[in-house]
């Protein structure tokens, strides 16, 4: 799952602890699946089944209310198997409420036709085959899941190790000797607002626009600069380049602050190592930490924002 999705879901829960917010989000699609199977089931009773139909409700309108808000792509695993990727509230619509209405079906034929209510027989020929779609479905989608969560782990694990290892060569005496230093002692072409409200100055360099991580992490960036622009000024490094792959760039990941055009600073000694580096630069141009990107964990993410935080006190 993508790191950023239960925070912008629990964002979304103002009225919600971020604890209890981010428990009731990462259990969702679980409780989908447990009363969904329970509803399908039909074997509980009147009173139990209402309550089960009100909680499933409760949980399919809360997706949708997300959906509309564009807070998720994918709320609960029920719909990422056929419409993964789409934040469409009409696809959470239709599958959520089908799955609903098939099981409301099974359920009605377990009351109706046990009753013999010749009206409600037809429902009795759909029973096996729709037991057995919504059986399959919930199945194939909870496998998506699991198999979703595993690819997850070895990514972290994999990303993990190759941030641990540029942390240690940024701690190496030619890196650390770059902190503290005047920024336009290494290029004079770079230059930053004069503002009061300014407590710290964030670049991102980026040394190619065809890396992925570099994009998600552009698009972390924007989503600091939202938050703490008024006490933050954001900037992107980038070498000579088209304007035109700029703009698209910028336009593609809905990016607001400024990319400047600086091949002298990301040619310098530390900076060229690495396709892209985050540092923290005071007002008067003096580099105050430089940081690995986060390659969007959401770990990596928390702990660069209390970082940043302690600079902005």
């Amino acid at each position: 799952m993508n790191p950023d999705l239960f925070r912008k879901i629990i964002n979304s829960y103002n009225f919600l602890s971020n604890s209890f917010g981010r428990l009731v989000i990462s259990t969702l699609p679980w409780a989908q699946l447990i009363l969904g199977a329970l509803l399908i089931s039909g074997y509980l009773s009147r009173y139990v089944s209402l309550t089960i139909s009100i909680i499933l409700v409760v949980f399919v309108v809360s997706n949708l209310l997300n959906a509309w808000k564009g807070n998720c792509q994918t709320c609960g695993f029920l719909s990422e198997l056929v419409f993964y990727k789409q934040a469409n509230p009409f696809v959470l619509l239709t599958i959520n409420y089908l799955l609903m209405a098939l099981s409301a079906s099974i359920y009605l034929d377990k009351r109706f036709y046990s009753n013999k209510k010749a009206q409600y027989s037809f429902l009795s020929q759909a029973i096996f085959p729709l037991s057995i779609f919504i059986a399959v479905y919930l199945i194939l989608c909870l496998l998506t899941f699991m198999g979703k969560r595993s690819y997850e782990a070895k990514y972290i694990s994999v990303v993990s190790g190759e941030r641990d290892k540029i942390i240690k060569e940024l701690n190496k005496p030619d890196a650390v000797s770059l902190i503290g230093s005047d920024i336009k002692s290494i290029s004079s072409n770079i230059e930053f607002p004069r503002h009061p409200d300014i407590n710290i100055i964030v670049l991102l360099t980026l040394h190619t626009l065809e890396c992925g991580s570099c994009a998600q992490e552009s698009a972390y960036l924007e989503y600091l600069n939202f938050k703490y622009g008024g006490k933050a000024y954001f900037c992107a490094i980038v070498p000579k380049i088209s304007k035109t792959a700029i703009y698209n760039f910028r336009n593609e990941y809905g990016i607001t602050y400024p990319f400047v055009e600086d091949p002298v600073l990301l040619g310098s000694n530390i900076l060229s190592r690495y396709k892209s580096l985050i540092l923290l630069v005071s007002p008067e141009g003096k580099i105050l930490r430089v940081d690995p990107i986060s390659f969007n964990i959401k770990n990596f993410r928390d702990e660069y924002e209390k970082v940043l935080l302690s600079y902005l006190k």
